[in-house]
């Protein structure tokens, strides 16, 4: 049995890293902690590593797909890392856990290096079975010095998910005075501590852009995620299993592994801190599992594979079976399953006025700005109606400040040539002021984006530059469009709108529309030589239109949210002038859009219920 001691080896290791200030793992020091709650961990953690040293069985040499979830704690800073940093992080965990052909993971030439087979997905599918971009986003200030404690603001079922919590700092443990980058469970805590299962990590060190340190090279996670799949570090318990009768049962339990003093840092690869082993060999610095800068790191080797195969398929079997991918939205070969195409379908329009966005679909993102200086409702100022969305950018007064909001998932495969439009009005607070409104498009379900226009404040000045709290008269709105032809295939589409805070003025959002241009819009109707009568009504309009030919007309009625209302009619219509009745009563006065859709492309016309 491996004896977990806090002797000399892991002394070294804390003392090296206080002078450092930087305490890479601290997945020992809380393990030790755990066993004094929960004694019954020696016992399972001897039943594992006794799993570990048998026979690979079939199943455990098949790659294993991972769903993974994130959960940002965060207090509107810098820890409100973004999407695109959390695929960054993904990638890299994939890059290095595959040793994937021309990155990182697999640059070493050494011949102990191999392929893990484990891959890293973010889930589609939320405990509720419910579509989900893989990351919760959870606002509270103890997102400074978190422990296991915080994870029980946002858990999934870790039988199910990998957890990683992502928070502004960790908790020092006693003796550990410094900035400790992450910490995890091992298998074998997961049957005594399930809703702590997973991965703890600081902002910094998740990916390697934006706000991610660079030095680490994002694998913090890479290291964290060996803990959780069963590896030791090379250093534990020093020199010890240094022989070919006891590699496989002391040390970090894995004999291609050389002994380790104590923990490497930097990039020293001549160092050879053990000198009992057989034959002599120098410390894998590279390892993974050491402390060496994330740029070093290079490898996994395949006695780590050896050791991880056996336990991952005993202790998280069901993580990675077919089963629980598919609950995950996952294919059973790690591709992700076709989502069901929304029931909002395009033409679609939404204009602010309701009293809140409860119910709507649509949600306020605001990553690193609280309260009304981020996106917010706004009910007393509207490009047509009451309400808009609205930013008061003046009150920012720090730079790349990061807030969005979302539209809900939207077909946009039912409109011939889907176009995006919307009105803004902006103000610059200086002429220098250099805002910047960037539009993302996913299929799916924010998960993974494409950036495809970024709005310059030249772009959307309406207003002159003042330092004057800007609110926009009825002339200072102007529409904006984007050609969104390119992407009508997605049946789930959602647009994200990102402001960039440049030290700008306030502004506004209103009128979001996706549909038909007007030109081909009006040329399908002429086409038909379509109206609708009487418009606006109370009991109901005659729909009438003329066929050159026999063709299939769809006639459906949806709200302004683009929910389905009711099913017209559907069927072939033969050549001639045709007149359709649309009953209206029992439906709540408003407007509505009746949705034709034919042979030739998709057109709405505008529905009045009195």
């Amino acid at each position: 049995m491996k004896k977990l001691i806090l002797s000399s080896t892991l002394l070294f290791s804390v003392l090296f890293s206080q002078a450092q200030k930087i305490v890479p793992c601290v997945t020992d020091e809380l393990y030790l902690e755990s066993v004094v709650q929960h004694p019954e961990l020696k016992l399972e953690e001897e039943r594992v590593n006794a799993i570990a040293r048998l026979p690979i069985m079939q199943k455990a040499l098949t790659i294993k797909y991972i769903p993974v979830v994130f959960h940002v704690i965060h207090k509107y800073g810098l820890e409100n890392i973004s999407q695109t940093q959390i695929n960054d992080a993904i990638r890299i965990l994939n890059e290095d856990y595959r040793r994937t052909v021309g990155t990182n993971g697999a640059s070493s030439t050494d011949p102990l290096a191999t392929d893990m087979q484990i891959e890293f997905r973010l889930a589609q599918f939320d405990p509720n079975g419910l579509p989900t971009n893989g990351v919760n986003r959870i606002y509270n200030i103890n997102t400074d010095n978190a422990r296991d404690q915080q994870k029980a603001l946002s858990y999934w079922d870790a039988k199910k998910y990998f957890n990683i919590w992502v928070v502004n700092s960790i908790k020092n443990t006693t003796g550990s005075a410094g900035t400790i980058l992450g910490f995890a469970q091992f298998p074998f805590q997961l049957n005594s501590q399930p809703t702590t299962d997973g991965v703890m990590a600081l902002y910094s060190q998740i990916g390697i852009i934006e706000t991610a340190e660079i030095a680490q090279a994002g694998r913090t996670l890479t290291h964290e995620a060996g803990h959780w799949v069963g590896l030791y570090h090379p250093f534990q318990n020093a020199c010890s299993g240094a022989s070919s009768s006891n590699c496989a049962s002391q040390g970090d339990w894995v004999c291609d592994t050389p002994p380790v003093l104590d923990a490497n840092y930097g990039c020293v690869n001549s160092r050879n801190s053990c000198t009992n082993d057989f034959p002599d060999l120098p410390d894998l610095v590279k390892d993974y599992m050491d402390y060496a800068d994330g740029n070093c790191m290079n490898l996994f080797t395949a006695g780590q594979k050896a050791r991880v195969d056996p336990i991952m398929t005993s202790t998280r079997a069901t993580i990675f079976s077919e089963t629980n991918l598919s609950a995950a939205g996952l294919n059973a070969d790690g591709t992700y399953k076709t989502l069901t195409a929304s029931a909002t379908k395009a033409p679609y329009q939404y204009n602010f006025d309701a009293a809140t966005l409860t119910g709507s679909g649509w949600s306020l993102e605001n990553y690193t700005c609280p309260g009304d200086s981020g996106w917010q409702l706004n009910t007393t100022i509207g490009a047509a109606g009451n309400g808009c969305l609205s930013a008061m950018n003046l009150k920012t007064n720090r730079t790349n400040v990061r807030n969005a909001f979302c539209s809900p998932s939207i077909d946009i495969s039912t409109v011939y040539n889907p176009t995006l439009s919307f009105m803004v009005a902006y103000a610059k607070r200086t002429t220098a002021s250099a805002d910047k409104l960037k539009v993302y498009i996913s299929n799916s379900y924010g998960r993974s984006e494409i950036l495809i226009k970024t709005f310059s404040s030249t772009d959307m000045q309406t207003g002159a530059v003042s330092t004057a709290s800007f609110v926009p008269a009825n002339s200072e709105w102007q529409k904006l469009t984007l050609d969104l032809s390119a992407y009508k295939t997605y049946t789930n589409c959602k647009i994200r709108f990102e402001l960039l805070s440049l030290k700008g003025n306030n502004i506004y959002f209103d009128g979001f529309t996706i549909t038909n241009p007007v030109g081909i819009s009006e040329a399908l109707k002429q086409a038909l030589n379509f109206s609708v009568f009487p418009n606006p009504s109370s009991e109901f309009s005659i729909l009438s239109f003329e066929n050159t030919k026999v063709s299939n007309i769809e006639f459906t009625l949806i709200d302004l949210q683009g929910k389905i209302v009711e099913g017209i009619a559907s069927q072939n219509f033969d050549a001639g002038k045709h007149e359709v009745k649309m009953d209206l009563k029992g439906l709540k006065p408003g407007i509505y859009l009746l949705e034709v859709k034919t042979e030739n492309g998709v057109f709405a016309h505008k529905v009045i219920i009195e």
